[in-house]
């Protein structure tokens, strides 16, 4: 609601003018003051929208009032009302920036007339103000979308006219199973953005994944941490009945690498898999385990998934479970040496099995190694070295993994009008969904969702670019079912809504064809 602040000394006066503020109806916050000096702390303290002034006041008159009041707020309306209708208090009030100026007494008509022309002026100047911010928002977090997926080359940012930090100091990546963000609409961002309760970005990737940025100045009151991002899963799992998995890396980032930082974080979210009550990774901590606090993490059923994996050669998930193994007796002192020491020898054993060639004086002597190592690291990294071995001469499965990752391309590139996942996906290929996930980003570059995006994405636009179907019909044949979530992807990735994709490119059509029958004629 717009407020006006009413001043004049006489107290009969401003109980008039209040009086015709309520009569005539206008929706204005109403607030007095009986002289200039006290108006001034008024609107020293508060935001004011209309100061509506006599200009024949003590202590501080209307037009010393004004002048003062404009300096603190540009924007500000002033209606000046007096009895003297001299010349020269028009002339000084207009060239203070005065909008309207009635005479005493107030003529009704005049004064409701006025009030209009006023408040109409507001809006109009707060709807210019709000299609500015919200044009200068798309601008942001297109530029932000390009830069975290690496889409073209970004202008320099000095050129642009939106204020983008030159570095973040932590990034937070929120994943769900399933599409959630096609069946939500962007009251998800004010909900998440209230509770993070400090300066983020906020940007949604696909319809599985969104990111919040938070800039390098970050006071020690509004710091997100480990037990914010638990609140955080906490509050959305309330709210939305749906799990949301979050990872977070805390480093000092310049805005240009932001990419490879999302790499980062999409790998470590990938330990989902191997921990699926677990929703909160951070790479600031270490992650420790025993068998209290992950009973189902046994040695004999981690060893059993460190064989599958050498089995299926699943590089990724023998990495992560061998990574899992280590992290759950590195800080553990209370277990015997020896004991960890036969353990990781089998394993290391059983891989190079595995990592052919190697004799067996090789090892027999990193076995030793291992036997004599004083510190757990020494051995996480022998066993580390026989699984980079193993990852180097399975070149005989890149044939079989490129081809079941060519189906999959193929299968959404036909049918990315269809509800797609990463488990039917799978299940068309005959594999695990985290192995079908694994290798694809292995053979691509780019995880499942993101390359299904960027499919859908391309074919919009072809279909804007060449045919005159509507926005609605579009979002549905490219396998959208919310046309504000699809025209929202639509501007983070191209810059522009649908609607001002087509006509820019109808125009740039149009132009190219008059340019082209120019150089026929001649």
């Amino acid at each position: 609601m717009l407020s006006i602040l009413v001043v004049d000394d006489h107290k009969e006066e401003r109980e008039g003018i209040a009086f015709l503020i309520k009569e005539l109806g206008f929706p204005l916050q109403l607030h007095v003051a009986e002289n200039g000096r006290k108006a001034l702390e008024y609107v020293s303290a508060h935001s004011v929208d209309i100061l509506f002034t006599d200009v024949r006041m003590p202590i501080m008159d209307g037009l010393q009032l004004t002048k003062e009041a404009l300096k603190l707020h540009p924007k500000l309306k002033v209606i000046l009302f007096s009895g003297f209708a001299e010349f020269e208090y028009a002339k000084t009030a207009l060239s203070l920036g005065v909008s309207e100026y009635l005479l005493k007494p107030v003529n009704i008509e005049a004064f409701q007339t006025t009030l209009e022309k006023v408040i109409q002026e507001l809006k109009n100047q707060q709807q210019k103000e709000e299609a500015s911010q919200r044009k200068l928002s798309y601008v942001r977090k297109h530029l932000l979308f390009s830069l975290v997926n690496g889409i073209g080359s970004p202008p320099p940012l000095q050129e642009l006219s939106i204020e983008l930090p030159s570095h973040y100091n932590k990034m937070l990546l929120l994943e769900f199973d399933k599409p959630f963000f096609e069946s939500v609409d962007s009251e998800f961002e004010e909900f998440v953005l209230g509770l993070v309760d400090t300066s983020a970005d906020y940007l949604n990737l696909n319809g599985c994944q969104s990111l919040l940025l938070f800039p390098e100045q970050e006071s020690p009151s509004s710091r997100f941490d480990n037990n914010s991002a638990m609140h955080l899963h906490h509050c959305i799992l309330d709210k939305y009945k749906v799990n949301c998995y979050l990872a977070m890396k805390e480093e000092l980032t310049s805005i240009l690498d932001l990419g490879s930082l999302l790499t980062s974080l999409e790998e470590l979210m990938e330990y989902r898999f191997f921990l699926p009550d677990t929703f909160v990774f951070n790479t600031q901590n270490d992650l420790h385990f025993s068998e209290a606090l992950y009973p189902d993490l046994t040695d004999s059923h981690l060893l059993d998934q460190i064989r599958n994996n050498l089995k299926d050669q699943d590089i990724f998930s023998l990495r992560a479970n061998t990574e899992i193994l280590y992290q759950k007796y590195v800080h553990q002192v209370q277990y015997s040496h020896l004991y960890v020491k036969y353990m990781f020898s089998t394993i290391y054993q059983e891989i190079m099995t595995q990592a052919a060639p190697i004799s067996e004086m090789e090892l027999q002597t990193a076995v030793e190694i291992i036997y004599g190592s004083e510190d757990l690291r020494d051995i996480k990294d022998i066993i580390f070295e026989g699984i980079a071995r193993i990852d180097q001469n399975s070149t005989n499965h890149e044939p079989t993994q490129n081809r079941d990752v060519d189906a999959v391309k193929q299968y959404i590139e036909q049918y990315y009008a269809d509800d797609l996942s990463l488990e039917m996906l799978a299940a068309k290929v005959y594999l695990s969904p985290h192995y079908l996930s694994s290798i694809f980003k292995k053979q691509t570059g780019c995880g499942l969702n993101k390359y299904i995006k960027n499919v859908r994405m391309q074919n919009a636009k072809e279909l804007l670019t060449n045919t005159h179907q509507k926005i609605s019909n579009i979002c549905t044949a490219v396998g959208y079912r919310n046309i504000s979530y699809f025209c929202q992807n639509f501007r983070d990735f191209y810059g522009y809504t649908p609607e001002k994709y087509r006509q820019y490119n109808q125009k740039s059509s149009v132009y190219r064809e008059e340019h082209h029958a120019t150089l026929a004629d001649t």
